[in-house]
């Protein structure tokens, strides 16, 4: 499979591509912070005063104040008790299963679980590890494979990469509830984004904080770098005693930390990113539903459009070309047949954009 496009990013919601400006759909900063004035500034103010590198894993001489004080604040804006940074979103998976695995006895995967859910679960005995496709298969292999006193912990997305669609956490936690099971929530794609003000997937569908470990990345709606795992009071001790991931990894560098704090102070000062990037999304979904698209009722703000046909996923290509959309088309493994277009809004958008990206879909769906 060959590397994408070379891209530079100009502008917050542009690239440039072999010398042509095109409008961006793509990626995963749904607030535009990574390029967002006050949020470089925190970054280059910190790069002056602290460096770049913190010079070694958390346990020797590579903790800091800065991360400290993000560990707080993360907390603090999800609702949980603890936290605790790692140096990656895909990490943050292995060093959550780490830090748990041993309180749960049985442990079942969802299949649209992202590959940073897969990787660590790979690593349990094979015997232990079971899939599942919804929450009536889950009911089902939870009664067939739970042996008695065993505690089941459900992996899972929030937010599933690839469509936006919410997956249905509250029919997994009361499947495990009277179980003392809990679920591991990979809301990477959920924070800073769902959820009234912006706590992910689990407060978009009133999970209680009891029921999940809630694990993610500061890339996405924060815009910036880094991974996180949040939960009850303990969570932290547990990480620090059982994850190799965590131990053995330098952590994010200041000024990464520095960014990813600025970024996090601005949507807990402007609710209104958050509130208009839902409204935004919720009617763009009316309209592509109006086009004919399946209709998904999610306020995470990405799109799949894909035609299941190479010929048509083409013709869709060339007006997004002609109209200066980049066209973010995407066929690796697990795709839908033929490939599909991975759209993502942002906060950062303009109305314009937004209908120039809708009346392109319009126009290969009339042809």
């Amino acid at each position: 499979m060959p590397l994408a496009p070379e891209l530079r990013f100009v502008d917050r919601t542009k690239v440039v591509r072999d010398g042509k400006t095109y409008v961006f759909f793509g990626g995963t900063d749904y607030h535009r912070m990574g390029s967002h004035p006050e949020v470089l500034r925190a970054f280059q103010e910190a790069a002056a005063t602290e460096g770049l590198d913190c010079a070694g894993s958390r346990l020797t001489t590579g903790n800091y104040a800065l991360l400290v004080q993000l560990e707080r604040k993360t907390a603090e804006f999800l609702g949980r008790e603890e936290a605790a940074c790692c140096s990656g979103g895909y990490l943050s998976n292995t060093v959550a299963l780490e830090a748990v695995r041993e309180d749960f006895q049985r442990f079942f995967i969802s299949a649209t679980a992202h590959a940073s859910v897969v990787t660590p679960a790979e690593a349990l005995p094979r015997e232990r590890l079971h899939p599942f496709k919804d929450p009536e298969d889950l009911a089902r292999e939870l009664k067939r494979r739970l042996r008695p006193g065993e505690k089941p912990l459900v992996l899972t997305d929030g937010v599933v990469s690839g469509s936006g669609v919410i997956p249905p956490l509250a029919a997994y936690w009361e499947a495990v509830r009277e179980l003392d099971g809990k679920l591991l929530v990979d809301d990477s794609h959920g924070l800073g984004v769902v959820g009234p003000t912006g706590r992910g997937s689990t407060e978009e569908t009133g999970l209680p904080p009891r029921a999940f470990i809630l694990s993610g990345t500061y890339s996405k709606g924060f815009g910036v770098f880094g991974g996180l795992v949040a939960g009850d009071r303990g969570l932290l001790e547990k990480v620090i005693r059982r994850s190799r991931a965590f131990v053995g990894a330098t952590p994010m560098p200041p000024p990464v930390t520095a960014a990813v704090l600025r970024g996090m102070e601005i949507l807990r000062s402007h609710p209104e990113l958050i509130a208009g990037l839902r409204i935004r999304t919720l009617r763009m979904r009316e309209r592509m539903a109006a086009l004919g698209f399946p209709a998904i009722a999610s306020p995470a703000p990405i799109f799949s459009v894909t035609y299941g046909d190479e010929a048509r996923n083409r013709r869709l290509g060339g007006i997004l070309e002609r109209d200066g959309i980049f066209p973010t088309f995407i066929n690796y493994p697990g795709c839908p047949p033929g490939g599909h277009f991975r759209f993502t809004l942002s906060s950062a958008h303009t109305d314009e954009e937004v209908e120039r990206l809708i009346r392109a879909i319009a126009a290969s769906r009339a042809q």
